[in-house]
């Protein structure tokens, strides 16, 4: 089993709230953040809903504006 770490710059830990101590942990198809410095950890969700459209679509159409000429 082969765990991919990186570090995640600039976020704080959300039990221990210190800086710069996250790090995004990847193996196969499973993926969680975990702290250095507490122990924390989070399990990430591992799909994403896709949204579909819609089956009547909306009255909402683009608009593109143009310069007036002067």
């Amino acid at each position: 089993m082969n765990i991919k770490k990186r570090f995640i710059a600039g976020v704080k830990c959300p039990k221990c709230e210190a800086l710069d101590r996250i790090v995004m942990l990847t193996t196969g198809d499973a993926e969680w953040i975990e702290c250095i410095e507490c122990g924390y950890s989070e399990n990430r969700p591992t799909h994403v809903e896709v949204q579909q459209e819609p089956a009547t679509p909306d009255e909402i159409g683009v608009i593109q504006f143009k310069p007036r000429p002067k």
